[in-house]
């Protein structure tokens, strides 16, 4: 029951609070983001939603307009491309709060497996296990952001989604998303470089 109905009914409830509690910081991030650079002040991306079905997932921008059009994915904190407001929201993961409106709208879910590019799943679509990250809804969190957030693999990532969809019940989606406060205030992980330091 809680897989097929509860969960739904508590993103909607959650993520209906979360908007209005969030709704001040919210427009200070949006003039914040407005002041800083030109540009709109909501990145919009086409990914992979439940079923492989595209979606517009909705973030505060935090790099220059049509930077990724440019140079793709930022990896480093030193890309050039990065606004001075977007490194924070980067660090802080504020920038993902818009997607609450993804939540409300039936496209994501607070946790699931992290919506990503098509042409990122592309290698790995021969894998009938990594399928299993496109049965249910993508989330804004998902249990590789409690440890190792960007600087994971793609192959640990969908191993984790894989073994998340699997075992999906209240309690787990309870310590994923707590597990995750304490990641995102230590500010670590944000890029991929911060893997590749540690292993130097």
């Amino acid at each position: 029951m809680y897989r097929t109905f509860w969960k739904r009914l508590l993103d909607i409830l959650l993520s209906c609070a979360g908007l209005i509690v969030c709704a001040v910081p919210m427009a200070i991030i949006a003039f914040a983001v407005k002041i800083d650079s030109k540009g709109p002040v909501l990145f919009r991306q086409e990914r992979l939603g439940k079923n492989q079905d595209k979606f517009k997932v909705l973030k505060f921008r935090t790099m220059w307009d049509h930077a990724y059009e440019i140079g793709g994915i930022a990896h480093r904190s030193d890309d050039p491309r990065i606004t001075r407001v977007g490194a924070f929201l980067r660090r802080t993961s504020l920038d993902e709060l818009p997607q609450i409106i993804n939540i409300i709208k039936g496209e994501m879910s607070i946790i699931g497996p992290r919506p990503i590019l098509d042409w990122e799943f592309e290698p790995y679509r021969k894998y009938p296990r990594y399928q299993l990250r496109y049965q249910v809804l993508p989330g804004m969190f998902c249990t590789v952001d409690i440890k190792y957030r960007a600087a994971s693999t793609r192959t640990l990532q969908f191993e984790m989604d894989a073994d998340y969809v699997e075992n999906i019940t209240f309690m787990n989606d309870f310590k994923i998303f707590f597990g995750i406060i304490g990641t995102v205030l230590s500010g670590k992980n944000v890029y991929q470089e911060e893997k590749d330091r540690k292993n130097r």
